[in-house]
């Protein structure tokens, strides 16, 4: 037997301890989030490597602006009706958007769940901001299975989830830059634009909706100004 499993645990320094009690504040946050239910039990979890992507007290993330030429994929939206890229877009609403998966059991739930505090924090405010949702599983995602997401969710009319033929959405991925070849290995990834002209604003790693927020008011009063 181990000796050391025997000795009583060091005190945690100060420092050691706030970080302690950040995990456990981040770790609350996640158990809020709505279940996905599963069609069956597998013998392995597929997302086990998403273990140390969850978000902690000290969320790290990364912050850059860039222009992507975005292809003209056709799309469905969770309520079956056909809608293009451009066309979504086209608007002139500030964007938010993100790629998920619905049957993503660890990173997606979280993204989503950040949309859906952006969401409500904004209250009012939100009517005014178009968020996307697309999903990077389309041969699994049909219009239905979105729609049911959302509604977990609670997303409201300015909310948008897309799905498409596989090929259309590798090409949007590619375009967004986060393609990753399969879908298991997906990461956090959110993106912001004013205005059609505007570049996005590319965030990378689990952040707070108060950070996207803060974000998309830092834009917005950005391209006021000019």
């Amino acid at each position: 037997m181990n000796r050391n499993c025997l000795s009583p645990p060091p005190r945690p320094r100060p420092r050691s301890l706030a970080r302690a009690l950040g995990l456990a504040a981040g770790f609350a946050a996640v158990a809020l989030i709505p279940s996905v239910p599963a069609a069956s039990t597998p013998m392995h979890d597929p997302h086990a490597h998403h273990a140390m992507a969850k978000p902690s007290g000290n969320q790290d993330y990364q912050r850059a602006e860039v222009r992507y030429a975005v292809p003209d994929a056709s799309l469905r939206d969770q309520q079956g009706r056909s809608v293009t890229m451009a066309e979504v877009l086209a608007d002139r609403r500030p964007v938010m958007l993100n790629f998920i998966f619905t049957s993503c059991t660890a990173v997606c739930p979280v993204m989503t769940a950040t949309f859906a505090q952006v969401q409500t924090q904004m209250g009012t405010e939100r009517k005014d901001l178009r968020m996307v949702s697309i999903s990077i599983d389309p041969e699994h995602d049909t219009p239905k299975r979105l729609a049911a997401y959302a509604a977990r969710f609670k997303a409201e009319d300015n909310w948008t989830f897309l799905t498409g033929k596989l090929a259309d959405i590798v090409a949007l991925q590619r375009a967004f830059g986060v393609y990753r070849g399969d879908k298991m290995n997906h990461s956090p990834t959110a993106f912001i634009r004013t205005a059609p002209t505007a570049p996005w604003v590319r965030i990378d790693g689990f952040t707070r909706a108060k950070v996207l927020i803060e974000e998309y008011h830092r834009q917005r009063a950005r391209l006021s100004a000019q």
